[in-house]
């Protein structure tokens, strides 16, 4: 806790309250869509990619979390026929994750909100402040 002008600030819940309620919103909307917030996050992802496929690692890296977890949820999203494996063009032993037609139907609704979303929570700082933002996320990032 740091304590600014006799405040007591505790970064560490903010930026957990801050996670929450944008998961909160990214939920409420994937769920008129019937995917998860996870399940947009990652057809977002894919969609970003050349050729719009990823092997499992960089859908790990990406955001941040363990192998058994990625598995999961990519397991789930092929079940609901949103994602397929398919065999590395440039390494048969590896699969690649790629997005099926019924999710690259809702890659513009997708790619819409997170671009609303950005605007919102940009608009009402300066670039120095959005840089001294994103230095400090990344140091916590990093810093596992």
């Amino acid at each position: 806790m740091i304590n600014v002008a006799n405040t007591m600030i505790n970064i560490g819940r903010l930026i957990k309250q801050a996670d929450s309620s944008l998961t909160r919103q990214m939920n409420d909307l994937a769920r008129q869509n019937d995917l998860t917030g996870t399940q947009m996050n990652v057809i977002d992802f894919l969609s970003r990619q050349e050729n719009v496929a990823a092997d499992q690692q960089a859908i790990e890296h990406e955001f941040n979390i363990r192998r058994s977890t990625t598995t999961i949820v990519l397991q789930r999203m092929e079940k609901r026929d949103l994602i397929q494996r398919i065999v590395d063009p440039d390494d048969r032993r590896k699969r690649q994750v790629q997005l099926t037609p019924v999710a690259q139907e809702l890659v513009p609704v997708v790619h819409d909100y997170i671009q609303k979303q950005e605007r919102r929570l940009t608009s009402r700082f300066t670039n120095q402040e959005l840089a001294t933002v994103a230095r400090v996320l990344r140091y916590i990032k990093e810093d596992e």
